[in-house]
């Protein structure tokens, strides 16, 4: 294929327009007027994506972040663990309703930190080896996802392969469908919820999906030399807060599955990224650099489409690597666990078996997560609607759509709508390119 035309490198985060409200909270737009960011008074920040999804983020005392869907049924809580003097970061994720510990390491470079996901456990290197090379025969594997409404929603995108040559595309399998389960259920009640017929994307393709497997085998590699590494000296191993991660070495990773909705640029032209798109590092980034060049690969998104080369900020790649890895450990377990079973060929004798990473025993999981995320969602989202309700501190200029507005009141400014989208408690005034979004009859939104 051709290749991709970078983007316009972005040096500073595009312009925000910052309305101050009359009790000091803050409104973050973009110059046409859509909400990104609303800081209330009591420390919340609402972040809302440029495809209408919201992330809450709170921080407690003792430096406890919590990081929440709108919903509350997603995300994770953040503190601090010290383990053999070595200060590290604990998340206690929340997907599908499961709680799931993990360690990261965070590594400051500039005005940026980074936190690195680090494995909890190391296998033998027979089993890397069994993971990493093809399979004496293919592999007929019944995943079992045909009647999960996740499933239907995103069939016209992702399709598993019939049979696996190899673990790496079984691997590969296994982590776009969790990307996207749990994304599905992050943004519905649960995994019961009606299901969904999703075919306005253009599937994912052989060649995509074996760049994934690719990377998939990569990781696979660099798990095995932290393995040897910890074998070495397991008290240092994954512990360093000196080690250079990954992303920025010319050997590190190069394939991206977006797990969650975020923003990137074209310039300073947003373009919305969501879960499973499948993205391509140009060039490797720099450690004192804001924001990495990459190009896309898939699209599930017709504003973002596949062949668009972006800027992507460096923190958003580095947490989709920590997810890539996260899940394909998960996936390792499972292989573990399955092996010589259901038509998996079995292990050999001295692949069984794992040794935990030196910090494993810090793992423990905050028993209170997922009912700290639901109220953190609650209390932030009552905020955000009270510091919309007031509007701006010094009053909207004349003729000026403003957060807080009744439809009678946007409706005597623009006329009557061309077309609306009523759900519920939320309602979508449409205005030719313009879009109106009310919330509990007040203007939340505007598009």
């Amino acid at each position: 294929r051709p290749a991709p035309t970078p983007a316009p490198a972005a040096r500073t985060a595009p312009p925000r327009i910052v309305v101050r409200t009359k009790d000091g909270a803050e409104i973050h737009r973009t110059a046409t007027g859509a909400i990104r960011e609303v800081h209330t008074t009591t420390g919340a920040v609402i972040r809302h994506t440029s495809t209408g999804t919201r992330i809450v983020e709170v921080t407690r005392p003792g430096n406890r972040l919590i990081v929440a869907n709108a919903t509350g049924r997603a995300g994770y809580v953040q503190r601090p663990v010290v383990v053999r003097n070595v200060t590290l970061v604990q998340r206690t994720y929340v997907i599908n309703g499961v709680v799931h510990p993990r360690i990261y390491r965070p590594w400051t470079s500039g005005a940026y930190t980074y936190a690195v996901y680090a494995r909890p456990r190391y296998y033998r290197p027979a089993f890397y080896t069994w993971v990493y090379r093809p399979w004496a025969r293919p592999v007929r594997w019944r995943w079992g996802w045909e009647a999960r409404p996740w499933y239907g929603y995103y069939g016209g995108y992702f399709t598993p392969y019939p049979t696996y040559v190899s673990p790496s595309l079984w691997l590969a399998d296994f982590l776009i469908a969790s990307t996207l389960e749990a994304a599905f259920v992050a943004q519905n009640v649960s995994s019961a919820a009606p299901p969904v017929t999703y075919g306005t994307s253009t599937p994912l393709t052989p060649e995509v999906k074996q760049a994934i497997a690719d990377e998939v085998r990569r990781q696979m590699d660099e798990a095995r030399m932290e393995e040897e590494r910890y074998e070495r000296a397991p008290a240092q191993s994954a512990m360093s807060a000196a080690e250079v991660p990954a992303i920025f070495s010319a050997k590190g990773p190069r394939v991206f599955l977006v797990n969650s909705p975020i923003t990137a640029h074209v310039g300073i032209d947003e373009c919305p990224l969501v879960e499973g798109d499948v993205l391509q590092v140009l060039q490797t980034p720099s450690p004192t650099a804001e924001w990495a060049d990459v190009w896309v690969m898939a699209s599930r998104n017709a504003a973002c489409p596949k062949g668009t080369a972006l800027s992507i900020r460096i923190a958003d790649l580095q947490e989709m690597q920590n997810h890539m890895q996260a899940t394909v450990d998960q996936g390792l377990a499972q292989l573990q666990e399955g092996s010589g079973k259901e038509g998996l060929p079995p292990l050999p004798a001295d692949a069984a078996g794992s040794t935990a990473s030196p910090f494993a025993s810090a793992l423990q999981a905050d028993p209170q997560a997922a009912a700290e995320l639901a109220t953190a969602a609650k209390e932030a989202n009552a905020a955000e609607q009270a510091v919309i309700a007031q509007g701006p501190a010094d009053g909207p200029a004349p003729g000026t759509v403003t957060l807080g507005m009744t439809p009678a009141e946007v409706e005597a400014i623009l006329g009557r709508p061309k077309n609306t989208v009523d759900l519920g408690a939320k309602k979508i005034h449409v205005y030719g390119a313009l879009k109106v979004t009310f919330l509990n009859g007040r203007v939340s939104d505007v598009q």
